[in-house]
């Protein structure tokens, strides 16, 4: 009797990937953030690799526009504001780019640790960084009169740990208290909030509550609420003005990660494996976006669907009212950690290195049977729950989060 071949024989075919337009591997290092121009033409991502990379989103495919190259410790954020791009590192400097050309057009320099946020508004932009402050910064080194004048005009002090998410509240110009540069807000890993007048430095109000790091915020400027979210896995909302605590919003069973406000609902992201909504005006639950196996890291809202990036290495679609699983993204070879979305297109930033354009067309017109990734295709690929390449992508998010 003759040998009869394996069916195993010969190497395997790889996967099919639904939806994927494009697999980017410029960077050499996982990456840590990405951020969409104002008009949505232009994307900026941050890696560990020390550079960051522009890309147009309306080319097809994706294509690289530039590299910026000079920061000594690898990208923890980046903004784009007018033809500029801004970008911070754990270099502890943040600098600034001309789009058109990638040059380097000035560097910040006043942090003592990683710069962990940046937030551009009108002719100034703020940073938030691990040693403790908020700064505001004039955006146009040109303004600085004389050459002993530093870019830096504010330093807001007060927390007692690193400082994270932030927020900026324009007032009217006839509000009083020093406040018609507005109201900027920082969350911090002292497990509190603050809020400050942009005009005199000085601090409003405190918001305490929480018992664990803050690590997002968000603002609903209809009621003029804010609200927290941290590592205790609640969402608390208070009136910005008077620092009153308002509600508590209960359900998620770990820490949250994102909170996203689209029109009056609330959107949360957790390492529970779920994402929520949440009416703004009750505060209740209406919605638990379920399938996830790990850390929600990211979410966002567009056309009527809610975007999630995740731990498990997989992007999801939901439509947002129902709840209603419409896509998975499937690809990355670890965890997701950022997401953006354009008119057709999905973009995605790993911890793997690379960044990955999926379409999002037709899918008004699909339903979930026969074009959804079966529950035996997820688990086939599921990954360990403790595996410690996830931990340290999700870790990435915020040196506080605990297992």
């Amino acid at each position: 009797m003759g040998c009869q071949p394996s069916k195993d024989a010969g190497p395997k075919k790889p996967k099919k990937q639904p939806y994927l337009l494009q697999d980017i591997k410029d960077h050499k290092g996982g990456i840590n953030c990405m951020v969409l121009s104002d008009d949505g033409s232009l994307l900026i991502t941050g890696s560990d690799d020390k550079t960051v990379r522009m890309w147009s989103t309306l080319s097809d495919p994706t294509e690289c526009l530039g590299v910026l190259e000079g920061h000594e410790g690898y990208i923890t954020c980046c903004a784009v504001h007018e033809q500029c791009v801004l970008t911070g590192s754990s270099d502890a400097t943040i600098r600034k780019w001309f789009i058109a050309t990638a040059e380097c057009m000035g560097i910040y320099t006043g942090h003592s640790s990683r710069i962990s946020r940046l937030l551009c508004v009108g002719q100034l932009f703020f940073s938030t960084s691990s040693d403790h402050t908020v700064r505001a910064w004039l955006f146009d080194l040109k303004e600085i009169s004389d050459e002993q004048g530093e870019a830096c005009i504010k330093v807001f002090e007060g927390h007692s740990k690193g400082t994270y998410p932030m927020l900026h509240v324009p007032m009217d110009e006839n509000a009083g208290l020093d406040l018609g540069a507005g109201v900027l807000i920082s969350g911090s890993a002292d497990c509190t909030a603050r809020s400050w007048s942009v005009d005199s430095g000085l601090c409003l109000k405190i918001f305490r509550g929480h018992t664990a790091p803050l690590n997002c915020l968000a603002y609903d400027e209809q009621k003029q609420v804010l609200y927290t979210a941290g590592g205790d896995g609640l969402i608390k909302s208070w009136n910005l003005m008077s620092g009153e605590a308002m509600k508590v919003l209960r359900g998620h069973e770990g820490p949250i990660f994102c909170l996203l406000i689209h029109k009056r609902m609330l959107y949360s992201g957790s390492s529970d494996k779920s994402a929520r909504s949440w009416v703004l005006e009750f505060g209740e639950c209406t919605r638990v976006y379920s399938g996830h196996r790990h850390t929600v890291s990211s979410i966002r809202h567009f056309d009527g669907m809610l975007y999630t990036g995740c731990g498990d290495t997989i992007a999801r679609m939901y439509e947002a009212k129902s709840g209603t699983l419409k896509r998975t993204f499937k690809g990355h070879e670890n965890a997701i950690v950022c997401v953006e979305v354009v008119p057709g297109k999905l973009f995605t930033g790993s911890y793997d290195g690379s960044i990955r354009v999926w379409t999002t067309a037709g899918v008004r017109d699909e339903t979930v049977f026969g074009t959804e990734l079966s529950e035996k295709d997820l688990r086939d690929d599921e990954i360990e729950e403790d595996s410690e390449d996830v931990k340290k992508a999700v870790k990435s998010l915020d040196p506080y989060l605990t297992y």
